[in-house]
């Protein structure tokens, strides 16, 4: 043998170990011999082994149940199965033994030639499949790296100020994706949109990615307000990719200045998918008109121009809401029937339903999820959604994004308990509102979002004021937490302190926001937890 094994050798006669020693004593091998497959276990949860050679009819347990025993704790090791054991004409003995890939027969009339070649054969094969685990291994570690640096590059995945309130799910197929999205606040209060779908999959288009995303920062940081126009962004991300990419690649891109003053949004498309305006007054969903205009991919060509004439103007209500994606969205597919995607009507369906009853910071999250539950679970590619809305002032509503940090949390508990203050004129009410948000913010901070990146982390919270009662809704992007059906406070204590138990917290906090809220509904959408409370006025 050219490496040294480590080899057990079980089998309940003593001439067949001596056998195995004598031909075995000679070679680059630490044998350990068992009569016994209970101590034969034993011994394999003692040491790192690299083959085991395992008789079949044995005292007490026979070889197919030690080798049961030993795939409890390790599924590859290599087992040779000896035997004089006569196999019948079906070759039942074989198959049986042959079930488990990774055991292997011998004869016991075999030669110390042909035990060691078996031995070496074995051993070879698992070690290799080790390695080439282990390579796997480090190439998924890898990846999973990439994807988080590419999370790094993007925007937060909501966004919330005095003009707008949008968020967006960003879903790669393996790791890594080759959708970019930039979101950009013009000084003059306008806000860019550019969104791509790089073609192909994998490491290639993630890495043409992070070359547009860092591109695109440069551009939209050097590009005067005034001179900013949707169309030219267009020609100079084609230069980009033409140029400095070498042309090697190309993607459909959109590119979308929204102007909230004015109620305006201009776009041009390069062969990308049509953006959806949502009515949720109405509970609609219809594709923006491009009355024929349009652009090619960016990539395809550098003598054709990205022209003023194929930009797309359209004027929006105060309640519109934007949907934008990649294909990859209406590529899922139902399992193991690939050609059976979802129709684009019953898609708009879906989504004017969620427009008229969720807010908008939930809808990525919640399209996704109920196309999944309808059945269009396989994703091919890439997935990206965001939505978008003006931030309209509504009197009696305070929507507000906060860091998950001690004074984000604390000033945000305080306008928010201000701000029942002032619509209901109820002191008391507002410090039930502060005590529940604190103590519920807190606990997401410590809790579930204990891993995650400071810097993409945020919380969502809804809170509007009705003529009876008071609803919250707290939206964040943390650790999944169970779900928790709709329930009163009569139940809401028993089932939130189990959760809390889980968590080690002590049981002090949640007592209090069961006590003040009426009923407590949380759920998990995508990677979305949204936390619905309802506070009786």
């Amino acid at each position: 043998m050219e490496n040294r094994y480590k080899i057990l050798a079980v089998d309940d006669e003593k001439f067949n170990l001596l056998l195995l020693e004598s031909c075995l004593q000679s070679e680059s091998c630490d044998l350990v011999t068992c009569n016994d497959a209970l101590k034969a276990f034993s011994e394999f949860k003692k040491a790192d082994f690299d083959v085991i050679l395992l008789d079949i009819l044995m005292d007490g347990i026979d070889g197919f149940e030690v080798r049961q025993l030993i795939r409890s704790r390790n599924k590859k090791i290599p087992i040779i199965f000896l035997t004089s054991l006569l196999d019948d004409i079906n070759s039942t003995l074989v198959n049986r033994i042959t079930a488990d890939q990774y055991s292997y027969y011998l004869n016991k009339s075999f030669n110390k030639k042909t035990l060691i070649e078996k031995i070496e054969q074995a051993v070879q094969t698992y070690r290799e499949s080790a390695a080439a685990n282990g390579f796997l291994q480090k190439i998924e570690s890898d990846l999973a790296l990439a994807g988080e640096v590419q999370r790094l590059v993007l925007p937060n995945w909501c966004q919330i100020n005095d003009q707008l309130i949008s968020s967006f799910l960003y879903e790669p197929n393996f790791k890594v994706s080759g959708d970019i999205f930039e979101f950009y606040r013009i000084a003059d209060g306008r806000h860019l949109v550019v969104l791509g779908d790089i073609a192909g999959h994998g490491v290639q288009a993630a890495l043409y990615m992070m070359a547009l995303q860092a591109f695109l920062k440069m551009l939209l940081a050097e590009i005067a307000p005034e001179e900013l126009q949707v169309h030219q962004v267009m020609n100079r991300i084609n230069e980009f990719v033409r140029n400095d990419l070498n042309g090697e690649s190309y993607m459909t891109c959109m590119v979308a200045l929204f102007d909230f003053r004015r109620n305006h949004l201009t776009f041009h498309n390069a062969g990308h998918p049509g953006l959806i305006c949502c009515s949720p007054s109405r509970g609609e969903a219809r594709e923006i008109s491009a009355d024929g205009r349009g652009s090619i991919p960016i990539g395809w060509s550098r003598d054709l121009p990205y022209k003023e004439e194929d930009n797309i103007d359209f004027d929006f209500e105060d309640d519109s809401i934007f949907i934008s994606y990649t294909d990859g969205l209406l590529d899922l597919s139902k399992p193991n029937a690939p050609e059976e995607v979802i129709e684009e009507k019953n898609f708009r369906e879906l989504l004017g339903a969620l427009a008229a009853e969720s807010n908008v910071v939930s809808i990525p999250f919640r399209l996704r999820s109920v196309i999944d539950q309808i059945g269009f679970s396989e994703s091919p590619d890439d997935v990206f959604i965001m939505a978008l809305q003006k931030n309209c002032a509504i009197p009696t509503v305070c929507f507000r994004q906060l860091q998950p940090t001690t004074n984000s949390i604390s000033a945000g508990v305080l306008e928010f308990c201000n701000f029942v203050q002032h619509h209901t004129g109820d002191e008391e009410l507002g410090t039930r509102i502060e005590l529940l948000l604190s103590e519920f913010l807190n606990n997401v901070v410590l809790h579930g979002l204990v891993n995650a990146k400071r810097g993409k982390a945020v919380i969502a919270v809804r809170l509007e004021v009705q003529e009876e009662k008071i609803v919250i809704s707290a939206m964040d992007r943390g650790r999944e937490w169970e779900d928790v059906p709709a329930f009163n406070v009569h139940t809401a204590r028993q089932q939130l302190e189990e959760l809390n138990a889980n968590r080690a917290t002590s049981g002090r906090g949640l007592a209090i926001i069961t006590s003040i809220a009426e009923s407590i509904r949380r759920k998990h959408y995508r990677g979305l937890n949204e936390t619905v409370f309802i506070i009786r006025r």
